[in-house]
């Protein structure tokens, strides 16, 4: 019980996060694929962690939360993880 816990804390990765809007029919990712998207992910998170902004890298953290556990049609026709201060990859 403790394992699952623990698990329901944990950040998603750009991984997840990337599988899951690349399959979402609703994006339009026809011409960016999990491992671009993985990449922008990821050097945007790894910008961040440089920043001193820690409000901006609770953001992009807030982000990647919301897009692992919100559906594809309440990401993209909702709009509902859309943060214009994070968004970019």
């Amino acid at each position: 019980m403790l394992f699952l816990l623990a698990l329901a804390g944990c950040q998603p990765t750009c991984e997840q996060v990337c599988d899951k809007l690349v399959a979402c029919e609703e994006a339009g990712t026809e011409r960016m694929n999990s491992a671009e998207c993985v990449e922008q992910c990821g050097d945007q998170k790894r910008l961040y962690a440089t920043w001193t902004d820690t409000q901006l890298r609770d953001a992009f953290d807030a982000e990647l939360d919301c897009l692992d556990a919100s559906s594809c049609a309440a990401i993209f026709e909702d709009g509902v993880c859309y943060d214009d201060e994070v968004w970019s990859f």
